[in-house]
């Protein structure tokens, strides 16, 4: 039998050994916590290290050669690039190069990320964008470049736009023929307009054609009329979503207008602005006018003389496009089609595929025509236009596609490459915006020392 002190050790020896495996549960507990969270922090932080986009995965897409994926992918991740142009337009030089190592430092902490092998790839071709060039020489001899611009007349009175000739250097790389050409003139649109118009700009973008990704040669015919400006505008913010492209944009007038050149500057996308009129021939006609064919036409003589390389694509400024198709047809060979949207009765004017191959078109007038396509529905390689130098389009309303698309033979049906998923895409649409009536003459008297003033200059009148 125990005393009552002997029970009292007992009991207390019982409670200090249920106190201390308790404890000791709780740091067993408490050490696989920690060891299952260390656990989970490294798989995560190995997840999070991984490539997020494998290249059999990346994007699905159509381009012609495994080589162009690289410049696939970076046109999506520095699609912005031509910011840059707009951005160091009306800047000084140095604030234009601020910027540029501004984007380059960016892209450079990227790259020290696990995706560095698309960023490098991206990277390869921001060291070839188009930027604005100084017109003082390098101290550097390596790799100079001359480039000579090309003299661009303006509707301005007294405006004098001067040809000059740049130096620039550009790096060194085997897989890219640097330059083809390049525009900068000073804009004198701005100061034509007066105050009314100011001056926003001092300088044109530049246009640097590289061989990657190819270059697009964007051919518009405009002309003047009350939805003109709101037109080229909305054609020119969508342009400047593309890398590597000049666009060509050609009125159908005697001498250019300032106010289409402002609008351009003020945009940002690299330009060339012509003029082609109409022959007098058919402007007195009673028939059906072959508009835009003069325009076109000037838009393939520039090209013949001035681009070996890239792809040429009449846009016109009426018209609604989705940017990927503007990556899809720069890599054509020789002819791309695809389907166009809101077309004559039927809705849709399209290459008809069976099996994978081209059968025929449909349109909701053939009229006889061996290509009955609309104009926004098809692409041709530059380097196919320049063998065939007598390619031109007709002055025959109705049958201006179908006469280019002749002029390009031999050109077999097998060799026309089918875009927008083989055509089950539509990805071009001929809007067509409404017609607007000329706006009603100011009352000066009223409203001439007001805002309205100004406005007034950028309307048209009868």
């Amino acid at each position: 039998m125990l005393l009552p002190q002997a029970k009292d050790i007992k009991l207390n020896g019982n409670v200090s050994n249920s106190k201390m495996g308790l404890g000791k549960s709780i740091k067993m507990y408490l050490t696989i916590f920690v060891a299952t969270t260390c656990v989970y922090m490294v798989l995560y932080q190995y997840h999070m290290s991984r490539q997020p986009l494998a290249t059999n995965e990346v994007i699905k897409h159509t381009d012609k050669s495994s080589s162009s994926a690289s410049s696939f992918i970076a046109s999506y991740l520095w699609s912005p690039m031509s910011s840059i142009n707009a951005t160091a337009m009306g800047q000084g030089e140095g604030q234009g190069q601020a910027q540029m190592q501004l984007h380059v430092s960016n892209a450079t902490e990227l790259s020290s990320s696990p995706s560095a092998s698309i960023v490098e790839s991206a990277m390869s071709f921001l060291s070839t964008v188009s930027l604005p060039l100084s017109l003082s020489s390098p101290s550097s001899s390596d790799a100079k470049t001359n480039i000579t611009t090309t003299t661009t007349t303006t509707a301005a009175a007294a405006a004098v736009t001067t040809t000059t000739t740049a130096t620039t250097t550009t790096p060194t790389t085997t897989t890219t023929e640097k330059l083809l050409r390049t525009t900068r003139t000073t804009s004198h649109a701005h100061n034509s307009m007066g105050s009314a118009g100011g001056v926003a700009h001092k300088t044109r973008s530049t246009f640097i054609a590289v061989s990657e990704p190819p270059p697009l040669y964007i051919i518009t015919p405009t002309y003047r009329r009350p939805e003109q400006l709101a037109e080229l505008t909305r054609l020119g913010y969508t342009l400047k979503h593309v890398l590597n492209l000049l666009w060509l944009v050609i009125e159908d007038a005697n001498r250019t207008n300032p106010l289409v050149a402002h609008t351009l500057d003020r945009i940002g996308v690299p330009y060339e602005y012509l003029v082609a009129p109409m022959p007098e021939q058919y402007k007195l006609t009673k028939r059906a006018k072959p508009r835009g064919v003069s325009n076109r036409n000037r838009g393939l003589d520039y090209l013949r003389a001035n681009a070996t390389e890239g792809v040429l694509y009449f846009a016109d400024d009426d018209n609604t496009y989705d940017i990927n198709i503007f990556e899809q047809m720069r890599y054509t060979k020789k002819v791309s089609m695809w389907p166009v949207g809101l077309v004559t009765k039927t809705g849709v004017s399209s290459p008809i595929i069976r099996n994978g191959k081209l059968e025929g078109y449909y349109d909701g007038w053939i009229g006889g025509r061996k290509y009955p396509v609309d104009m926004a529905g098809f692409a041709v390689s530059v380097k196919f236009l320049h063998e065939r130098p007598h390619a031109k389009m007709p002055f025959k309303p109705g049958y201006e596609e179908d006469g280019f698309l002749r002029s390009l033979s031999p050109l077999d049906n097998a060799e026309i490459e089918l875009l927008a998923d083989e055509c089950r895409e539509i990805l071009t649409w001929h809007t067509q915006t409404k017609k607007n009536p000329a706006a009603l003459a100011l009352n000066v008297t009223r409203y001439g020392n007001t805002n309205l003033a100004f406005i007034e200059k950028l309307l048209v009148r009868p």
